[in-house]
């Protein structure tokens, strides 16, 4: 198999290719706010559950511990289970298509008319999950290939791809469903696309789904299969009996997607559309090592319209809206990200907001929101007190006296400060 030690050029072209390619499945009846650009939100808060006695979980930020190309052993119920999870690529079968403007002509079937025919080449690959019980004995051996991803993922990127493990991410006792995400991406680049397989116990596949379709695009989020049975992809809500809620919009753009309790979630947009516009420099284009490719330069278009609108909504299970409110301080060089911290001895999420005040959400009373400015917030001197929990949101730390949460002092800190 050929091997390439060219430079990597990357393109932000691939946030519009992949947008352009993002699949919208949305449920008539499920749609999580209307399309349009006017909110008509009849808020109904539920009633307030007694808080439980100990509360430490960060569920915006979970992880279970499972790893990419390593063996899991699980429960579903009070059954052992060890999972086998594999890839391979087969040098001896090539596959061949068309760019779709991400994959470069380091990977042209043929560099002398690649210009001209756009036409790209890999190989065939699967990856394998492979299912045993306590005792050892093969539940199922199921086989993934290529040209099943080409629904969920760009198509050269997965004809160019070197197929890595899948991740588990969870078992749902009750429906017999297990579920995997899957990252597929450009070999030798950071340019990666991640979808979601849902398997039975049987070995056949329920759902595949996509989940981003540009690691440079991403929202802050991860594919979870909550308690329920409730899996979030990132790009929709899909309920066990197969109900879905669609997260993606008209005109808008995800920016987060977690939950913030076994029921409720946060969702966060920006309001606009990507336009497409000739690239000032073209010659990585020619460059036959370039590995993606770059024929345009997207900006991002704000819509002026929408600039003071709700942006976050605190969504349950159905997609009905809780609670609507505006947001400002996500950041991300790669992906977006929302910066936040959960508080076990006040329940409280703890959001930066963009102009260094903070937004706070009860876990307890998750559509009870609070802005604090900064000019609100007294400015940290020592001594810390023995009641005090101190906090790092990027360049600031916080002190919040656990007795009496709304009292908050801060402090600036050094630009690389690392705690």
């Amino acid at each position: 198999m050929r091997r390439f030690s060219g430079w990597v050029v990357v393109s932000v072209l691939l946030l519009t290719s992949c947008e352009q390619q993002r699949p919208v499945s949305q449920a008539p009846s499920a749609a999580v706010v209307p399309p349009d650009s006017t909110y008509s939100v009849v808020l109904q808060p539920s009633p307030v559950a007694p808080p439980p006695a100990s509360d430490t979980t960060d569920v915006s930020r979970v992880r279970f511990g499972y790893r990419i190309g390593h063996d899991t052993t699980f429960y579903s119920g009070p059954q052992k289970y060890r999972l086998l999870l594999r890839a391979e690529t087969d040098s001896t079968k090539p596959l061949v298509t068309t760019t779709q403007g991400t994959v470069g002509p380091a990977f042209a079937d043929d560099t002398s008319s690649f210009a001209k025919t756009g036409r790209v080449r890999g190989y065939q690959g699967h990856v394998a999950i492979t299912l045993f019980d306590a005792a050892g004995k093969q539940v199922f051996h199921r086989k993934v290939r290529k040209e099943e991803l080409y629904s969920v993922a760009s198509r050269d990127v997965v004809t160019v791809s070197e197929l890595v493990p899948p991740m588990f991410v969870g078992v749902h006792a009750p429906s017999q469903t297990l579920v995997f995400s899957l990252d597929i991406g450009i070999p030798y680049s950071d340019v990666w696309q991640r979808c979601v397989l849902v398997l039975g116990f049987n070995g056949q596949v329920k759902r595949l789904a996509t989940s981003y379709s540009s690691n440079w695009d991403a929202p802050d989020c991860e594919p979870r299969l909550l308690p329920d049975g409730t899996l979030l992809t990132c790009e929709a809500l899909v309920s066990p009996d197969g109900r879905q809620v669609s997260l993606v919009k008209p005109k808008a753009q995800l920016l987060a997607a977690f939950p913030l309790t076994d029921s409720t979630f946060y969702l966060l947009y920006r309001y606009g559309q990507y336009r497409p516009q000739l690239s000032v420099d073209t010659t990585e284009t020619l460059n036959e090592f370039a590995i993606t490719a770059a024929f345009n330069d997207p900006a991002w278009a704000e819509d002026p319209h929408m600039k003071n609108k709700p942006n976050a909504f605190i969504i349950n299970r159905r997609g009905n809206v809780r609670k609507t409110f505006r947001y400002t301080g996500v950041s991300g060089a790669i992906g977006f990200d929302v910066p936040r911290f959960y508080l076990p001895q006040t329940h409280t999420y703890y959001f930066l907001m963009e102009s260094g005040g903070l937004q706070t959400i009860d876990k307890h009373n998750a559509h009870q929101v609070t802005t604090i400015p900064l000019a609100r917030l007294q400015t940290f001197r020592k001594p810390s007190k023995p009641t005090e929990a101190r906090i790092v949101l990027n360049n600031y730390a916080f002190y919040i006296d656990t007795l009496r949460p709304k009292q908050v002092r801060y402090q600036k800190l050094p630009p690389r400060y690392i705690d």
